[in-house]
């Protein structure tokens, strides 16, 4: 797109794949515990108590935390409805799942086309060390990893975004953001950047903080990876 030279991605739920990761771990410690458990409502659940908590740091009601110490905190506040977990490590489960996301297919593929065109960042909620290792891990290579927990405010807060855009030396119209939510995107687009949206295979309801905007009017709106690679002429 012209005059944009940026693409800051959000992570978690449009590269990597939370969800079945967090259902995969939490399946594997009900069976090693001879227990049972809804692994779906486990995985949406834990999201939507790390969100829960997300706001409440990102308006001050809670003091400063990344986003490891938010998943361990809502897995102590989900132990009642979820026994399992007060039989295991609970940080382990944080650091298992949360350094170690799976991929959508073709994202990293799709992540190297953009590089040979545009400067490709991370711009996530997510800690710095979860998507180092994520990505170390499922192969996705970035120029650069922005992590709201070193900017000092979160998503969906505009200034997040103009921080992030301030680091590169850019104007928000030079910037572009990439992701599979519509309430991430309605933000950025307030903060002045462009925005795209790419649907994956796995559908992600953000949580709190993060609604969706009534009407969607974004730049781009790919089918997949590859279809955002194509509008971006690469």
């Amino acid at each position: 797109m012209e005059g944009v030279k940026a693409l800051y991605f959000d992570v978690g739920g449009t590269v990597f794949d939370w969800k079945n990761t967090a259902k995969a771990h939490i399946e594997a410690l009900a069976r090693k515990t001879d227990q049972t458990v809804d692994s779906d409502h486990f995985a949406q659940t834990w999201r939507s108590e790390m969100f829960k908590l997300h706001t409440q740091v990102r308006h001050g009601n809670l003091p400063w935390m990344n986003s490891d110490d938010m998943h361990l905190l809502a897995l102590e506040n989900m132990v009642t409805e979820f026994p399992l977990l007060g039989d295991i490590d609970r940080q382990s489960l944080v650091t298992s799942t949360w350094h170690r996301l799976n991929a959508f297919a073709g994202a990293p593929e799709a992540i190297n086309r953009l590089r040979t065109r545009y400067t490709v960042v991370v711009l996530t909620v997510l800690n710095w060390k979860s998507i180092v290792s994520s990505s170390k891990a499922a192969g996705v290579q970035w120029d650069g990893i922005l992590s709201c927990e070193f900017l000092g405010v979160y998503k969906p807060s505009l200034e997040a975004y103009r921080k992030a855009v301030r680091l590169l030396a850019l104007k928000p119209s030079e910037a572009m953001m990439v992701a599979a939510h519509e309430g991430d995107l309605a933000a950025a687009r307030s903060a002045g950047l462009h925005t795209a949206l790419v649907s994956v295979p796995e559908a992600d309801h953000m949580s709190e903080g993060f609604e969706a905007p009534e009407v969607a009017n974004f730049d781009i709106e790919a089918p997949d990876f590859d279809g955002l690679c194509r509008e971006l002429g690469v």
